[in-house]
């Protein structure tokens, strides 16, 4: 049996938690709404939002005169929120996804942007988050399209794994793990074993960056595996890492300015 993904721990999200919620916020907004949209929860509905991250989707559901009880496993994560919240009717909980704090059919609609894709055990985060809603509620689950699908990314993974195979073992197993739930069949029949009328949508968002240097140092502040690999790695390992990644970068798209298209996967689900 594999050990625990570095994902599945609070590590990886403390380290990464004030750039994601500087940085990649607005882009994650998107998906937010178009969750949001997709639920439908009725009008002052209690929502929960499971591995919450710094609170986007949660922001807006209250904005929108929804009460959230946001769950994230990393204290960091919650501080962000907390920083953010601005006396939002949001109650924050440093809570385990897979063991949610709450009692049976309390919520009017539920969400995981992003996050039970990470879970140790998907299979018993999505039966959590269909225990705490009530009969009819939907529930809405994100996750990412295959990132080598797309030729910037595909070019800095591969320029990664050269790197690292010459570094003697230095790659964290979460660099060996293909992500889960990056297709529609798989997202289907995971969400399915806990949900009815389970319906799959694509999202997309077109994300520009000034430059593929700059594209990378954003990727390097705001990707969980890439900030561990930065943790691990001396600085001159680092340095020669980041130089390759960046070229590859540059070569796979130019030097910039561009765009990359973000698409995931919105898996919705009704708790029967």
């Amino acid at each position: 049996m594999q050990p625990p993904s570095p994902l599945a721990t609070p590590l990886a999200w403390n380290l990464v938690a004030p750039a994601y919620a500087a940085e990649v916020v607005p882009m994650f907004e998107t998906y937010a709404r178009a969750a949001l949209r997709l639920a439908d929860p009725p009008a002052g509905g209690r929502l929960v939002d499971v591995a919450c991250g710094p609170g986007t989707l949660s922001l807006l559901a209250a904005r929108a005169g929804h009460p959230v009880d946001a769950v994230d496993f990393s204290p960091e994560m919650i501080a962000q929120l907390e920083a953010r919240r601005a006396g939002a009717d949001i109650t924050p909980h440093l809570a385990d996804g897979q063991a949610l704090p709450f009692a049976d059919a309390t919520f009017a609609a539920g969400f995981s942007m992003f996050g039970l894709m990470f879970f140790p055990d998907r299979a018993r985060g999505f039966a959590e988050l269909r225990r705490v809603l009530a009969p009819g509620a939907r529930a809405v689950v994100s996750s990412w399209t295959p990132m080598e699908s797309i030729a910037p990314f595909a070019a800095m993974f591969g320029a990664i794994r050269e790197e690292l195979g010459r570094l003697a073992g230095a790659a964290p197993q979460a660099e060996q793990r293909a992500m889960p739930l990056t297709t529609e069949e798989d997202c289907r029949r995971e969400m399915s074993a806990a949900f009815g009328e389970v319906a799959v949508h694509q999202v997309s968002h077109v994300e520009s960056y000034p430059s593929a240097s700059e594209f990378w140092q954003h990727l390097a502040r705001t990707m969980a595996p890439i900030v561990l690999l930065r943790r691990n790695l001396p600085d001159e390992r680092w340095q020669a890492l980041s130089a390759a990644a960046s070229a590859a970068i540059a070569d796979s798209v130019g030097e910039g300015p561009g765009s990359v298209t973000m698409t995931a996967w919105l898996s919705v689900g009704v708790a029967a």
